[in-house]
């Protein structure tokens, strides 16, 4: 399988486009994770809510976005299934594994997640600096 794609926030940090402007410019148009992840949808159930709701509350802070909403309802609905079975089908255990691992919620992928923390005392106007 093919090593995961590194985000280019992390690429970035690590100077990677400093290095090489033509990878920072072939990613120039990516799209930025916004948005809260927010409230869990209407049409779950009460227990696939309260699902939602332990997993946006187990994954790390700055991590969900609005864009990952339908994945984090997916997870939910797996969810909700496993807790309502008494034996647990191993293909079921394995798509929620995978969505944990997705969102970063196993011990080996937690250890890919890389938040950006924002600057401390960071100066407002340092945009404006070289203007003039």
């Amino acid at each position: 399988m093919a090593r995961p794609r590194k985000p280019s926030n992390v690429l970035e940090l690590k100077g990677a486009f400093k290095k090489d402007p033509a990878r920072g410019a072939a990613r120039a148009n990516e799209p930025e994770a916004a948005g809260e992840i927010g409230d869990p949808p209407a049409r779950l159930s009460d227990f696939e809510r309260e699902c939602w709701v332990e997993l946006v509350s187990s994954a790390h802070a700055g991590v969900l976005c609005a864009a990952d909403r339908l994945f984090v309802e997916y997870g939910a609905r797996v969810l909700a299934q496993l807790r309502n079975q008494v034996d647990i089908d191993p293909k079921l255990g394995i798509r929620f594994e995978t969505v944990c691992a997705r969102l970063g919620m196993t011990p080996s992928d937690r250890s890919k997640v890389q938040l950006l923390k924002p600057k401390e005392n960071a100066n407002p106007y340092e945009e404006f600096k070289s203007a003039g």
